[in-house]
């Protein structure tokens, strides 16, 4: 085999590798499993029968966004408690919503404020 076509070989290969990343989204910037989340300003939150299945997200301040998918039986809601208890989405059952909140960088509580829900669905936002 030529040395020009081990090159372009190896080359053809790295690219197949890199188009193959990716992840399902539980792993940090770095692959790590377990490590903090990645920052991102627009989550996708699927909003079951008293969970949600993300508690744990980072994001850079300014307008972050939240798309609610209930897939549960009951109506549900994401509200930012140090917000006022702004709610930032509501979604009926089988019903999939978008809202935005501006936040400046802290640490949030997100919930359902929907009664008896709020102990199963809780998690916490980290703005920077």
């Amino acid at each position: 085999m030529s040395t020009r076509r081990i090159g372009t070989t190896t080359a053809a290969v790295a690219l197949l590798l890199a188009a193959c990343g990716g992840g399902d989204g539980d792993a940090s910037a770095d692959g790590a499993e377990g490590a903090t989340p990645a920052a991102a300003s627009a989550f996708e939150i699927e909003a079951g029968d008293l969970y949600f299945d993300q508690e744990e997200l980072v994001a850079p301040a300014g307008e972050i966004e939240f798309t609610l998918v209930n897939v549960g039986a009951a109506e549900h809601d994401l509200v930012i408690e140090e917000a006022d208890d702004e709610v930032v989405v509501f979604a009926a059952p089988g019903e999939t919503a978008t809202g935005t909140i501006e936040l400046e960088a802290g640490s949030y509580t997100f919930y359902c404020s929907i009664p008896g829900h709020r102990s199963g669905m809780e998690g916490t936002l980290e703005v920077s």
